[in-house]
């Protein structure tokens, strides 16, 4: 009897591969599983981004939140400086201020309860803005009065800002200077350069309260 084989079976008679079938197999994976690759990558990158990006502004919403408390409690009101004579500069802003690498600003805030002086501050504080090493820091003296020696506090808010600049409003103006001594303006405008924002502006009218208050406290 005569035996006769079909091509692609053994002699068990079962199927099977040639080397190219398994090569291309191999190929088609191989693109399946890049192609896997690069969209679950696309994903975790994008998520990191949106991520960062969320912080970001959580960062700047911080940051101006803490500037509307103080810019909203403004009280016009004379001070000492490392114990000198009482000065009427009771708003200052101006290039270099309190060692800014931009413009820096200083003023008197109130509103800060303390009940029955259970904190080691007043209710009044000297508060002031600058930028340091690109980075928004906010500058507090626990007592507007200061005494030789007094050294500020200093926060940091804010990274990636790389300038700081200030107009006021009086007299229904906007001056790019203030140096009205014993006066507050009646509002100031904010511009912060951010490296990945570019330019964001807040307006704050001063209470009128600041405006009508004691020059010589």
């Amino acid at each position: 009897m005569s035996r006769h084989y079909v091509a692609g079976q053994n002699k068990s008679g079962q199927s099977g591969f040639t080397l190219l079938e398994v090569l291309v197999a191999i190929a088609v994976f191989a693109m399946l599983s890049l192609s896997a690759y690069q969209v679950m990558n696309g994903v975790q990158r994008s998520d990191a981004q949106s991520r960062e990006h969320s912080e970001r502004l959580k960062d700047i919403q911080r940051a101006m939140i803490m500037m509307d408390n103080d810019f909203r409690q403004v009280v016009a009101r004379k001070v000492r400086n490392q114990g000198e004579a009482v000065s009427d500069r009771i708003f200052q802003s101006r290039e270099y201020l309190l060692d800014s690498s931009s413009y820096g600003i200083l003023f008197t805030r109130t509103g800060w309860q303390n009940p029955q002086q259970m904190f080691p501050r007043g209710e009044n504080v000297k508060v002031g803005y600058r930028i340091v090493d690109e980075q928004l820091e906010r500058v507090w003296f626990r007592y507007p009065d200061s005494v030789v020696g007094t050294e500020a506090l200093v926060r940091g808010l804010l990274p990636g800002v790389e300038a700081m600049s200030f107009r006021f409003y009086s007299d229904k103006t906007w001056l790019e200077t203030w140096d009205k001594p014993a006066a507050l303006p009646e509002g100031v405008m904010i511009k912060l350069t951010l490296e990945d924002y570019g330019d964001i502006e807040r307006v704050y009218m001063l209470p009128t309260s600041a405006l009508e208050a004691g020059d010589d406290e």
